[in-house]
């Protein structure tokens, strides 16, 4: 028995020693992998240095001249006899195109049928001389920055001392130009009827774009661009400034909004993304099993499945690759043929307008824009051989160089805001763009619209770029925009609609003293009622009579109380009332009647009682409000805001 239990006993002694080692181990590898999961963590959430940048840095041919002209020069776009008639010869001499495959639509790229009848149109009725002064109706400038001659057009408008001229810098795109903006620029220059401040526009062609001087070496990038842009600023006048871009213009934008923090007040964008972060990325992923954690349940459909999104932006994002590798070789193609330049350019105005338009033989090209609107971009590519040289950003802005300065992973404090249209190339939720933009304060929801919003839907930006403006200020003014429960005052002792504070459909609390010397219409509105279709037109139609010769304004808030014909959230009347082309004052949907009618109301019932009682009896009641606040009349739903005519007179 001893024997046996001293024969076990090294066994024994074996197994401890075993058990121990893979303790040791076991332990050794959960500290190299916390140390592991420690250092990837800090990788991610840590953000990398502000790089700093050579403001100086020269782009232009050697040698240097130290003599060069820094002035801001006017400049005159011009097609030449030379320009015109060469192209038309290219157009005319174009060689027979491929049939395309039946039904393919745009599918297989642009319809060599529908194609001809572009290029038809270019060469035979695209007035040339028209459009050269159409594009000159603005004031245009060059000065030399860097070594490169910067074009860029100027627009201060002309209003009265009342009202505060903000400057604004627009960034374009890729395939766009300064030409895209050309009918905001009409909204954006001259006072808004809710505004008390209008835009100095200053709306360069990004260096290689249009009519601005490429650089002649490499290493000019998103940052480098930035810095250009930054400088023009400063040669202009301007060492504080608004900005807003999309595509190209939003990454150049976010730059200067992470470099130059201390110059721009707040970054506007149409593109709110970030392209290199990999927390976003970590997170986007997450979202998939789990997208509540990220994304609004009525957007989740934006960005979930990633499979399906994937696979479109696999599909169309072939450019990119061809663009960031070998941009001259493509570039020498469409540098040759107009045929080929505007094939290649317009078609992206199709898909990333809304990607079913490829399905139909014309790209549904003219559902949302002119040919003539179209062309003036590809002749301005066209005019300035300008093609290769705006590719070449997309070589520069995915090299290892300016991938690794980290520049979307820096987080910037300038306020932003941005608005997100449904056929944008991307989307992400607000909660990953806080990742970089800590101030981020809003974003506009919108059911239409693609990725050249600035020429498809030039009202509703413009609209929207002031609302974000106007956000900014408040901001920088120190008062609290995150929304609290206001403090209303009592209903029942209140003298004027000028004691009150609603809530646009944005919801940004918006104090009622600022209609101040204002004529007012107050009326509950219903996007599902019988009523809808007149009230909403001669609403619309009063306002654009007497908005500007008048001073009216016209407050509409959604009720929901009558046979539940308001039961949308905020985003669908928002959407609803775009869709309208409303210009009046859209708020929150807000009770009318009963206990929780808001203080505005019961104030509204108490000075001017109806008819059978002061409660509203149904949608579209109005109430007249005078130039002191006070409310001086009261009709029903069955009046038409067009027979309010001969009663506002009497307040003007």
């Amino acid at each position: 028995m001893t024997k046996k239990a001293e024969n076990k006993n090294p066994n024994k002694k074996n197994q401890n020693s075993s058990s121990h080692i893979v303790s040791k181990l076991i332990f050794i590898s959960a500290a190299l992998i916390g140390l592991l999961s420690f250092y990837i963590y800090n990788i991610i959430t840590i953000p990398p240095e502000v790089p700093q940048f050579d403001l100086n840095q020269w782009w232009g041919p050697y040698p240097i001249d130290l003599n060069r002209d820094l002035s801001i020069r006017p400049f005159t776009i011009e097609f030449t006899d030379v320009i015109i008639n060469d192209l038309r010869e290219r157009l005319l001499h174009r060689r027979e195109f491929t049939p395309p495959l039946e039904d393919a639509g745009f599918t297989y790229g642009f319809n060599s049928n529908f194609l001809t009848q572009v290029l038809d149109y270019w060469q035979n009725k695209y007035n040339f001389k028209d459009r050269e002064q159409f594009l000159n109706r603005y004031n245009h400038f060059k000065t030399n920055i860097q070594g490169l001659d910067i074009h860029f057009v100027h627009v201060k408008p002309q209003v009265s001392n009342h009202i505060h001229v903000i400057p604004l810098l627009m960034l374009h795109g890729w395939p766009g130009s300064f030409r895209e903006f050309y009918e905001m620029i009409v909204k954006l220059a001259r006072p808004h009827p809710s505004y008390n401040f209008v835009f100095e526009l200053i709306i360069p062609s990004l260096p290689g774009f249009g009519y601005s001087e490429a650089p002649v070496r490499p290493g000019f990038g998103p940052a480098e661009m930035a810095v250009v842009i930054r400088n023009l600023m400063r040669r202009i006048g301007h060492e504080r400034y608004y900005v807003h871009g999309g595509d190209a213009g939003h990454i150049v934008g976010s730059v200067m909004a992470t470099l130059f923090q201390d110059e721009v007040l707040g970054f506007h964008t149409n593109m709110p993304v970030l392209m290199y972060h990999p927390l976003a990325t970590a997170y986007t992923l997450l979202g998939s099993i789990w997208p509540s954690l990220i994304v609004e349940k009525e957007l989740e459909s934006r960005l979930y499945p990633l499979s399906q999104h994937f696979q479109r932006h696999l599909e169309e994002s072939g450019y990119i690759h061809i663009q960031a590798t070998k941009p001259d070789t493509i570039g020498a193609a469409l540098t040759d043929s107009p045929t080929g330049l505007a094939a290649y350019i317009l078609e992206k105005f199709s898909t990333w307008t809304n990607y079913e338009y490829k399905k139909a033989a014309d790209g549904k090209l003219l559902m949302k824009y002119s040919l003539t609107h179209l062309l003036d971009n590809v002749m301005i590519y066209w005019a300035t051989n300008s093609i290769t040289t705006s590719m070449r950003l997309y070589s520069e802005a995915c090299s290892k160089r300016n991938l690794a300065l980290k520049l979307d992973q820096i987080p910037t404090n300038v306020p932003t805001w941005g608005i997100k249209f449904k056929h944008e190339l991307i989307f992400q939720p607000d909660s990953l763009l806080r990742l970089k933009y800590k101030n981020y304060l809003h974003s506009t929801i919108v059911e239409d619209g693609g990725h050249f919003a600035a020429l498809e839907m030039p009202d509703l930006l413009a609209d929207d770029v002031f609302e974000a403006v106007d956000t900014f200020m408040e901001f920088h003014s120190g008062k609290n925009l995150k929304q609290e429960t206001q403090v209303q005052p009592n209903y029942e002792t209140a003298k004027t609609i000028y004691e009150f504070t609603v809530r646009n459909i944005n919801g940004k609390d918006v104090k009622l003293d600022r209609y101040k010397g204002h004529v007012l219409v107050i009326v509950n509105v219903a996007s599902q009622c019988g009523l809808t279709d007149t009230n909403y037109e001669q609403l619309n139609e009063l306002y654009e009579r007497y908005a500007i010769s008048k001073g009216l304004r016209i407050l509409a808030f959604p009720c929901n109380q009558f046979s539940g014909q308001e039961p949308g959230t905020h985003r669908e009347i928002f959407n609803f009332a775009k869709k309208r082309n409303v210009k009046f004052d859209v708020f929150e949907k807000v009770d009318v009647n009963g206990d929780n009618a808001h203080p505005l109301w019961k104030f509204l019932k108490r000075t001017q009682s109806g008819t059978f009682g002061d409660f509203i009896k149904w949608n579209f009641s109005k109430f007249i409000i005078d130039k002191n606040g006070v409310p001086v009349e009261r009709f029903g739903p069955n009046v038409n805001p067009i027979d309010l005519e001969p009663h506002l007179v009497k307040y003007w």
